[in-house]
């Protein structure tokens, strides 16, 4: 397995599907490897976590290579970060193959890991699976045509390409003609962790007050996820005397501005901020909601609504990506243009004003997740497209 977001020292919470993803294979019985490249630092203080991160560690029962490549801020590296990632895992992904002869390298990101590993994959003769989750087919393709134009590659050159969603295939099958036909394989949820739990016990636990309803919020603070919409959307909720708590789970760099806005709006007293937890308190967080948001601007398919529909929560959701594939509008939560926070404000208001509605939505949202949305059938699904590519 070869991505650049993965749980390490740097960030514990990098890359949590993919680790996901990772053990559910394991539990299958596939044998898996990973290899995540992480940037060289400065001996500086503040760069620390990467230093402290071993080349090569063993986590959670799976073998790590955290090998080290040239990373530039604000992606000055361009079309170049997939060359140089290449460089950079091609001696790690090797030693494994003349140790323990690898069946398929699986990519997470068309680019810039999925453009290495079809590289890595045809000197090696071994067959590539790359998987696209959002920005790198969304995104990265927009900023020049030499990004594009490595995207295409990765997409062209995968033995298998996998999208997340149905959405994020018809964007990817824009840019490049698969040799095979795309695969659509979800992300999912671990309904162990993330599972009904009583609202009032939740609250206590993580401190929060007992009565009045909440909404939760799970996510980076960048404007891809919308998160100034919301406020903006709780400042509507607020003028009609609706006034519920907001919790704003992950840490960006909105948090500065989104603070100072929420001040302008009079809401500082009733935001709460607990910045970056660990997953399983994630889990606690979906568990004390009434509604769970996302407001994203553009999504894959969202890990966070299939966990937060696991824990039996209603989810209110900007209609756009893969998101209407696992919310579904009137059953599971309700869906609203992005950029509308007077109609995010009126979703959240129905909601938060019917409980019985709401809980409703939270039962079949649990139901579909089950159905559709975790991670053993994603784990099962992704066997045997090894197992079809291995014996090609």
């Amino acid at each position: 397995m070869l991505s650049h977001m993965y749980p390490s020292a740097v960030d514990e919470a990098a890359g949590t599907f993919v680790a996901e993803q990772v053990r559910a294979l394991v539990e299958h019985g596939v044998d898996v490897r990973v290899c995540s490249p992480k940037a060289f630092a400065p001996p500086l203080p503040r760069f620390r976590a990467y230093r402290d991160t071993p080349r090569t560690t063993v986590r959670d029962g799976v073998h790590v290579d955290y090998t080290r490549q040239l990373v530039l801020p604000r992606g000055l590296l361009g079309h170049r970060a997939p060359r140089v990632m290449r460089r950079a895992v091609s001696g790690s992904i090797f030693r494994v193959h003349r140790a323990w002869p690898i069946d398929v390298i699986h990519a997470h990101t068309a680019a810039p890991d999925g453009w290495a590993a079809v590289q890595i994959g045809r000197a090696l003769d071994v067959p590539v699976v790359v998987t696209a989750h959002g920005a790198d087919v969304r995104e990265l393709p927009a900023r020049s045509a030499a990004l594009h134009g490595v995207v295409r590659e990765a997409i062209e050159g995968a033995d298998q390409f996998i999208a997340v969603s149905q959405a994020l295939r018809d964007l990817a099958e824009a840019i490049g003609k698969p040799g095979r036909p795309t695969r659509i394989v979800p992300n999912g949820a671990d309904t162990e962790r993330f599972s009904p739990r009583d609202a009032l016990a939740a609250r206590r636990k993580l401190g929060l007050p007992e009565l009045g309803p909440l909404i939760v919020y799970v996510g980076q603070l960048k404007r891809v996820k919308g998160v100034d919409v919301l406020v903006e959307a709780m400042g509507a909720l607020a003028r009609r005397e609706q006034a519920p708590r907001l919790a704003i789970v992950g840490a960006g760099p909105l948090r500065t501005t989104l603070a100072a806005r929420i001040a302008e709006l009079g809401l500082t007293g009733r935001v709460t901020w607990p910045g970056q937890v660990s997953h399983d308190e994630v889990a606690w967080w979906f568990a004390a909601a009434d509604v769970v948001v996302l407001p994203s601007r553009s999504e894959g398919l969202p890990t966070a609504a299939c966990e937060a529909m696991a824990c039996q929560r209603p989810v209110v959701a900007t209609r756009v990506g893969g998101t209407p594939e696992a919310v579904i509008d009137g059953e599971t939560g309700l869906l609203v243009p992005s950029e509308r926070p007077e109609l995010l404000a009126d979703a959240l208001a129905t909601l938060i004003t019917d409980p019985n509605r709401a809980a409703q939505m939270g039962i079949a949202g649990r139901a579909r997740v089950l159905d559709r949305f975790t991670w053993a059938t994603n784990a099962a699904t992704m066997a045997g497209i090894y197992r079809d590519l291995a014996h090609d």
